[in-house]
């Protein structure tokens, strides 16, 4: 729509490149405010709105206009509204922040580099210190722990013969602990699996001592007993790299916190993608042309699903969409064609495929009182006349379709009327709908897809009556999302 307003308002006596650098300059300044004006940091609100009355009264005005609140406190408690202004914060009386996963998982990022080294070692049967392989054992119940999430029971049952019981499937190496009171099953990438068989091939055959019950168990101690403490395992391999030390408990916690996060944000996705496709199923090549556009890095939602997931759209919807709002406008509907029939006259059918619910076109006219149309019915001659009636929040209504051309569209031949009438084989339904136009709301019919509807195929919906004359007289329609 901003095309056509630069071009008959706002820029009409600019050229066509200005006016096109102009809707660019707009499309880009609605992508950065859409990425980073909706988006609040809690935090950077506390600092910059120091007066929680004020801050609080814009949080909740930010939440009902949906924006984006990172660090939102609404599941904490609101800190105390009778302290005075100005009276310094007990630090104990507030919660410790929650460590995010990557805070968990920081410590297998940064002792990488090494325990790699330690890998290249055991496999070129180069010597390693005995410290180095406890450190690499610790590497190992780390992954399990803080990647996998498996409780350090769990990984302290880890036995031997769960690892060489594991299966390859799609390049991931499929495990199942069997040794729990609650079996753990896990996928390892191949690179984590890599590392795990290092140790079982290199150091786990040191430990093995005859005087001594391993009990079968994966990981052992030095003196070829089982590990005793993960926890306190993990504890070590944090100050080893002098880092905060995080239990298993805060990495699962923080892992359902991202994965909770992580499918809001798919959702919200797939919500922005399917509202640019609200007229028609969108195929999977387009819906992959928009995920390309939008340039995500991950988390993309996957176009087949995106397809799966589409509805037809519901009344609201239809009745501010910009696009059928211009379209009716121009009467440039897609997809449809006149085709003489011969004796039975001229009909619309389909050049492209349209899915169930589909708004396909609309019955175009003036839409004027039923006395008046019926009044125009009296003076009509012959036996077709381009009127439909119909009821709406208890208005005896009727679009003018028999006076054409329209005065809005001189020069379109308007499709809708063209459509031919079948009680039978009808494929669409006539619907109303209270268009949100930028003058004001218009009363508008819309011929809707009462089924899919096949490239080449015939339109026809049913006039309502026997006379073709009355087309949808007292006939009560449906709205879209009824």
């Amino acid at each position: 729509m901003l095309p056509n307003h630069l071009l008959k308002v706002c820029m009409k006596d600019h050229s066509n490149e200005e006016r096109n650098a102009e809707v660019e300059r707009a499309k880009k300044s609605m992508k950065a405010w859409t990425l980073q004006g909706r988006t609040w940091d809690y935090n950077a609100m506390v600092k910059r709105y120091p007066d929680e009355a004020s801050r609080q009264a814009l949080l909740e005005d930010l939440r009902e206009r949906h924006f984006f609140i990172i660090n939102d406190p609404m599941d904490a408690q609101a800190e105390s509204s009778h302290r005075p202004p100005g009276a310094a914060v007990e630090t104990h009386n507030k919660k410790p922040a929650q460590p995010t996963l990557q805070d968990c998982q920081r410590v297998l990022r940064v002792s990488k580099a090494d325990m790699l080294i330690i890998h290249r070692k055991l496999q070129d049967q180069q010597h390693v210190e005995e410290d180095q392989r406890t450190l690499f054992r610790y590497f190992c119940e780390a992954i399990l722990v803080l990647r996998y999430f498996q409780r350090p029971e769990a990984v302290r049952a880890f036995k031997a013969s769960d690892w060489i019981n594991k299966r390859n499937v799609d390049g991931l190496i499929h495990m199942e602990v069997q040794s729990t009171k609650q079996s753990a099953k896990f996928s390892l990438t191949e690179e984590d699996s890599a590392m795990l068989d290092a140790y079982f091939l290199k150091i786990h055959p040191g430990c093995l001592q005859d005087c001594q019950d391993d009990q079968g168990r994966f990981f052992l101690s030095k003196q070829g007993l089982p590990v005793g403490n993960v926890t306190s395992d993990l504890r070590r391999l944090h100050e080893q790299y002098d880092l905060p030390s995080f239990s298993s408990q805060q990495a699962r916690r923080a892992q359902i916190t991202m994965a909770w996060w992580r499918s809001v944000q798919l959702a919200k996705r797939e919500e922005l993608l399917l509202s640019q496709c609200s007229r028609r199923p969108p195929s999977v090549s387009k819906v992959s042309l928009l995920i390309q556009k939008e340039a995500w890095t991950g988390n993309c939602p996957c176009p087949e699903d995106v397809v799966a997931k589409w509805r037809p759209a519901t009344r609201v919807q239809v009745e501010s969409d910009p696009w059928i709002i211009t379209t009716i406008r121009n009467q440039k509907w897609t997809g449809l064609a006149l085709k003489d029939f011969g004796t039975k006259g001229q009909g619309v059918v389909a050049t492209k495929a349209f899915a169930m619910g589909s708004v396909v076109c609309d019955y175009h006219g003036k839409v004027i009182t039923g006395a008046e149309g019926r009044k125009m019915v009296k003076s009509i001659k012959c036996d077709m006349a381009y009127l439909f009636f119909f009821h709406a929040a208890g208005r005896d209504l009727c679009v003018d379709a028999e006076t054409f051309p329209c005065e809005c569209h001189p020069t379109e031949n308007t499709i809708g009327r063209r459509i031919n009438h079948s009680s039978k084989r009808a494929n669409l339904r006539p619907v109303h709908c209270l268009m949100n136009f930028p003058e004001g709301p218009r009363d508008v019919i819309l011929f809707q897809a009462k089924r899919d509807i096949h490239l080449c195929e015939e339109l026809l919906f049913d006039y309502g009556v026997k006379r073709k004359s009355f087309r949808g007289e007292a006939l009560d329609l449906d709205w879209l999302d009824e």
